[in-house]
Order: C-alpha cells, then structure tokens, then sequence
C-alpha cells in the first residue's frame, strides 16, 4: 500500500496542493485510504461531498431515471462517478467547469477520462445560455467558490436559465453547504418564480442542504 495512503487512515497526508490561475486553492489528499479534493475551506470531490451528492442522487433515482445530466462544476467527478455506478444503463452526460486546472485535477487524479463525460472549460452562466431547450432530465448544479454560492446562482434569471433547459420531468438539484451564507428566504423565493414545485433534503451528518426542483 502507498505509504501515504496508509499514513492517511491517522492523518491526512498531502499529495498535491497550489492555487489555479483563477485564485482557487486546492489540495489533493489522501483521507482515510481515499484520494479526495479540497478546497480551503472545504471538500470539493470525493469526501464529505461525495456522501451528500450520494444522498442528492438517491433521492432524484426514486423517481426519475435520467438519461441526459448536466453537472455544473465538476470538482472532480464526484458526482459523475456516482452516477455511473448507479445508472446501469446509457445516458449523456455533460459537465461544465470554469476552472481548466481542476479539469487537469481530475484527470490527473480522478480517472475523469474514463467516465466518458463531456467536459467544458467554461462559465456556467454562459454555458447554459447556449444549450438547446429541453435537454436534459437532470441538471445538478453543485458551482461553488470555496464554501460560499456564487452571487449568480441565486438570481432569478440563472435560474430560469437552467429551467428552460429541463425536460418535462426534469429536475434541477442544487447542493447548498452548512457553511454557505446564503439568505434561505430570498433564494426560496426566487425558486417559487421559476419552478411550480421545489422541496429540501438536509444531510443529517453534514448539514448541507439539497434542494430538487421541477417545472
């Protein structure tokens, strides 16, 4: 066993860590035997986040079966990776990220290239503006700066943006983290104007909350 690895089942032990030309810092580690991202002040992939994407995802299986994703912010994978190892059958599946070094992360470290996801560098405010309507079942929108939600994602337009491109049994899932000051009313309300239904799932152990919403 790789002894950092194996030094990291009692610490935490460091295998790569910088900023992106975009100013993000990150770390990747290995925790417990698992090679996970961070950044800062939080895990981006494969840690904590990978066992609230879990539940995010679980509760969205109940009652849909996707067979077109739209992940907005890729980490790296985390997500993805669940989702391959729950869905045992084809589906498309599209990732948009801002940060081309975390891209580079991912494949580095995370096997991104085999988990056969279009990746694009770029915006995601920008990103979906240009898609076709009524393209996917599932948009997970898991961009996020650190710890905190973008000022963006929680402006009526960027969300009508992302509904118009839902199915019509589609559903708009957002990871919203313990940490994150976030006004919970303002957002709500602005999911009201956009979505006829939305419901929250909060993640006992870590407390995020995981919002899934439909048209």
């Amino acid at each position: 066993m790789n002894s950092k690895k194996l030094i990291s089942y009692v610490w935490p032990s460091v295998i790569e860590k910088g900023i992106t030309a975009l100013g993000q810092s990150y770390e990747v580690n290995f925790e417990n035997g698992v090679k996970v991202l961070n950044s800062e002040n939080t895990n981006y992939s494969f840690g904590s986040l990978h066992q609230i994407m879990l539940k995010g995802i679980d509760e969205v299986l109940r009652t849909l079966q996707p067979k077109s994703v739209l992940m907005l912010g890729l980490g790296a994978g985390s997500a993805i990776s669940i989702l391959k190892q729950k869905c045992p059958y084809d589906f498309k599946l599209k990732a948009i990220e801002i940060d081309d070094e975390l891209i580079a992360l991912a494949r580095k470290h995370f096997n991104l290239d085999v988990m056969n996801a279009e990746v694009v560098n770029m915006d995601a405010r920008l990103a979906i503006k240009d898609m076709p309507s009524a393209s996917f079942d599932l948009i997970i929108d898991d961009v996020f700066w650190d710890n905190q939600v973008p000022a963006f994602c929680k402006e009526e337009t960027y969300l009508k943006d992302n509904a118009r491109l839902l199915t019509a049994n589609g559903v708009y899932m957002r990871n919203i983290m313990a940490e994150s000051r976030i006004d919970s009313k303002f957002y709500e309300e602005n999911l009201s104007k956009v979505f006829k239904d939305f419901y929250s799932l909060k993640h006992k152990t870590y407390g995020n909350k995981i919002y899934f919403c439909k048209q």
